[in-house]
């Protein structure tokens, strides 16, 4: 019965074993603890090979590589895309913080060149005049977003990637916001960008709209006069603006300006 005792002392070091990778997850290969694949837990936080990216890899700037051109910068890299990219920082985990953070969440399925979304605001049409003080409509048409789905934003905001239905349109909904420009109707044209932190009116549209791509939103009670810009913020499901495949392309989002009199 001598061999109970020697079992009892190999699992501990066992155990022992594990905590210390779960505890420790920088590779001893790795100072900053990026290049770390894998770290032992019940639950499996490996980076299986299947979806290592090899452009992880090179910064895009070596010599003979396809696409390079002047002006361009470095891409950062890691052997193993970055998987630990967020130790020693403040993690995003859900929450909308008005501090900086760090989401480890994957950007996910990105729609193909086909199915990249495109939107346009019809109401209010540029250079409105909307009477002051009165409810009114924000409307919008969009193209190749499956629209209507949208999670908690207190706890759930960026912990998933974006996702697509079985047509290969992104999951997600529509922002509305409404700023202040600052100016007066008739006046000069802005040139100062607005406070990102203000807005006079903002609304996650939540629905599936008219479900062919028209969704609307409703600024109840109005608003004061002024000189004001209403803008689209699509997004996929978990808040995270919205990833498309290629770089040019035309823009998703739309703004339009108008005035309350």
């Amino acid at each position: 019965m001598h061999y109970i005792p020697a079992l009892l002392v190999a699992f501990a070091a066992f155990v022992a074993t594990s905590y210390a990778a779960a505890v420790n997850p920088r590779s001893p290969d790795g100072a900053d603890g990026t290049s770390t694949k894998c770290v032992r837990k019940p639950v499996q936080t490996c980076l299986s090979p299947e979806v290592l990216q090899t452009a992880s890899f090179s910064t895009g700037q070596e010599e003979g590589t396809e696409g390079l051109k002047a002006g361009q910068s470095p891409s950062d890299t890691d052997q193993a895309n970055f998987i630990n990219f967020c130790a020693g920082r403040p993690l995003t985990n859900g929450r909308q913080t008005s501090t900086s953070s760090c989401n480890s969440i994957v950007m996910g399925n990105i729609p193909a060149r086909a199915n990249m979304i495109s939107s346009i605001i019809t109401s209010p049409q540029p250079g409105a005049r909307v009477p002051r003080d009165r409810s009114f409509n924000v409307t919008i048409q969009t193209s190749h977003l499956r629209a209507g789905f949208l999670v908690n934003p207190t706890v759930a905001y960026y912990t998933a990637p974006q996702q697509l239905d079985d047509a290969g349109d992104v999951i997600g909904h529509c922002h509305i916001t409404v700023q202040d420009l600052g100016g007066k109707p008739g006046a000069a044209e802005p040139t100062s960008p607005p406070d990102p932190t203000a807005f006079a009116y903002f609304k996650g549209v939540d629905d599936q709209g008219d479900g062919k791509g028209g969704l609307r939103a409703e600024v109840s009670g109005g608003l004061a006069p002024g000189y004001y810009r209403v803008c689209s913020m699509i997004a996929a499901r978990n808040h995270q603006p919205v990833v498309m495949p290629v770089a040019q392309r035309g823009a998703q989002d739309d703004c339009v300006r108008f005035e309350v009199v």
